[in-house]
């Protein structure tokens, strides 16, 4: 294939969702948004800030908010303030700027709840008829960015989930796509593996940096260090022993291909290729998609050993477990069952399989965490730093 079908968007980049998302400013207003969504079948981003935040954690919400906002994946934008708080509705319009409908209703002003979410009901619906008249067109291969993660990992991650994305890793990018990797917490004592395959002494340099600059930020913070917590609990149970080996696994989804260099939270690859996001908040699942989604990944395939349901409010999430006993229990969270590669399947052709069913999620495919409406979100705060 060497195009996809998609919708291409003002700003040159593509989505292969048309999603219309209803965003809160503050936590006062998460109810409303998500009695919006639920009437609707838009989809909800809420969080637990938006008022009396210091300046560094101010500025992470509202580059969150802003670029889950502008993401290629979404057509329209309905922001929900209450009215007094400190991220104001006007200045989040501004920051995300032209390209696609966004409109921005405040409680207060409307009347209360009940007169905010049939406003909000009202916006949503003209924006998701005007969505239902966007065609998909055949787009270039190079505007397919794909985030590669794994979470719930256990002794099969390494040696088949991982690997299988390695070598989708390779073929996406031999077709002039893009791929991210972060977990950056998850790669301390395989730095050194990471930064030998930059493209330039600058990039290693960086990669390098950032995981000295990770422990020490976590050392100072917590007075002990990263490898006091991670693995965790759970990796442990799936027979992962220390940070070292847990970091070789999560490094091979990286596949074979340089590394370009180090995006920061909220920047886009400039070109294609291979690429870290320099995601350094330690904590679950859906803190790391964020990171992707606020780099514009188009998708992000996802690996688990033990399971795990987690999905993406802007991004379709491709699941995948290398664990043969997992996908036979859990065939409702599944995507892909990459355990065949344990059973005896050759990796290559699994990567392929893999490759080619992203190819048909990109086309319009529905993925699990999409069915079952998993649309976690969390902001990746670094309070430490």
């Amino acid at each position: 294939m060497s195009s996809l079908q998609a919708f291409p968007r003002a700003d040159g980049s593509v989505g292969i969702r048309n999603i219309v998302l209803v965003v809160s400013t503050v936590t006062c207003a998460n109810t409303v948004v998500n009695h919006i969504a639920w009437k609707t079948g838009a989809v909800p981003l809420t969080h637990e800030r938006g008022c009396v935040e210091g300046e560094q954690s101010f500025r992470r919400t509202m580059l969150a908010l802003t670029t889950f906002a502008k993401h290629p994946n979404v057509s329209g934008v309905l922001i929900v303030g209450l009215g007094c708080e400190q991220i104001r509705t006007l200045d989040l319009q501004v920051a995300i700027g032209g390209g696609k409908p966004v409109h921005a209703i405040l409680i207060q002003e409307e009347g209360g709840s009940v007169e905010a979410e049939a406003r909000g009901c009202e916006l949503v619906r003209e924006m998701q008829r005007a969505a239902q008249d966007l065609e998909r067109q055949p787009c270039p291969l190079s505007g397919l960015v794909v985030g590669v993660q794994c979470g719930g990992s256990d002794w099969t991650t390494a040696i088949a989930g991982n690997t299988v994305i390695g070598a989708m890793t390779d073929l996406v990018i031999a077709a002039g796509g893009s791929v991210l990797m972060s977990e950056v917490p998850g790669i301390p004592g395989c730095e050194h593996i990471v930064a030998s395959r930059a493209v330039s002494r600058e990039a290693g340099e960086q990669i390098l940096g950032m995981v000295d600059e990770l422990r020490a930020e976590f050392l100072r913070a917590h007075g002990q260090p990263i490898e006091a917590v991670n693995p965790t609990p759970g990796n442990k149970a799936g027979g992962i022993t220390t940070l070292v080996e847990k970091a070789m696994g999560n490094i091979k989804k990286m596949g074979t291909s340089p590394v370009q260099g180090v995006l920061k939270l909220g920047e886009r690859p400039p070109h294609p290729g291979l690429w870290i996001v320099d995601n350094r908040a330690n904590g679950p699942d859906p803190v790391n998609l964020a990171g992707f989604a606020m780099a514009g990944a188009s998708a992000t395939v996802f690996s688990t050993g033990r399971g795990s349901p987690v999905g993406s409010p802007v991004m379709p999430v491709v699941k995948l477990t290398g664990n043969p006993h997992t996908y036979a229990k859990m065939p409702g969270l599944m995507d892909f069952n990459a355990g065949v590669v344990v059973d005896g399947a050759d990796i290559g052709e699994t990567g392929r399989a893999l490759y080619d069913l992203l190819l048909e999620v990109a086309g319009g495919r529905p993925t699990r965490s999409e069915e079952n409406g998993d649309y976690e979100f969390s902001i990746p705060y670094e309070e430490a730093r």
